[in-house]
C-alpha cells in the first residue's frame, strides 16, 4: 500500500511545530513517503494525490489537557465547506473537495491524528513539555499503522 505521512504547522510557532517535529522524528526510523506543509490549503492535495492511504498530523486546540493524542477522520472534523479565498482553507475542505474534484487520485484511506497543543502564540522552535511528550507516542502509532 503506497502511503505518506504529511505533517502540517508553523516550525517557528511552539506547539504549532507539533506536527512536523512528528514527521522529521518518523523519517529518522521508517522509510515512508513523508511531507512537511505550513497551510491546509491546496497544497495539502498536491501531497496526497496518487497514494493509497495519507496519515496527517497536525496541531489541534480545544481545550482539552495539552499532548491529547486523537485520531480522526475526514468526517469527525468536516462540518460545512467554508473558505473565502484559497488562503483560507480548513484541513476538512480541502480533503472533501479533493474527493469532489479527483475522486480516482485521491487516497482510499486519510487518517488524521492530532495533537492537542498548549501554546501556539508564542514564537520558539520548541514544543510545551506536554506536547513534546506526546510526540514519539504518536510516531509509534504510525509505526504501527504502516506496518499494518
Amino acid at each position: 500500500m503506497k502511503t505518506i505521512v504529511v505533517g502540517i504547522g508553523n516550525p517557528i510557532l511552539r506547539d504549532d511545530s507539533v506536527g512536523i517535529k512528528v514527521v522529521e522524528e518518523l523519517s529518522r526510523d521508517v522509510d515512508v513517503d513523508t511531507a512537511i506543509l505550513t497551510t491546509t490549503n491546496f497544497e495539502v492535495l498536491d501531497k496526497i494525490l496518487g497514494y493509497d492511504k495519507a496519515i496527517i498530523v497536525d496541531a489541534i486546540q480545544t481545550g482539552n489537557e495539552p499532548g491529547t493524542i486523537y485520531e480522526l477522520s475526514i468526517d469527525d472534523i468536516f462540518v460545512t465547506y467554508s473558505f473565502t479565498n484559497t488562503h483560507n482553507l480548513t484541513l476538512a475542505t480541502t480533503l472533501k473537495l479533493g474527493y469532489v474534484i479527483f475522486p480516482e487520485k485521491m487516497p482510499k484511506e486519510i487518517k488524521l491524528i492530532a495533537i492537542e497543543v498548549e501554546d501556539v502564540e508564542n514564537f520558539g522552535e520548541e514544543c510545551t513539555p506536554k506536547v513534546r511528550e506526546a510526540i514519539p507516542k504518536v510516531v509509534e502509532m504510525i509505526k504501527r499503522e504502516i506496518s499494518k
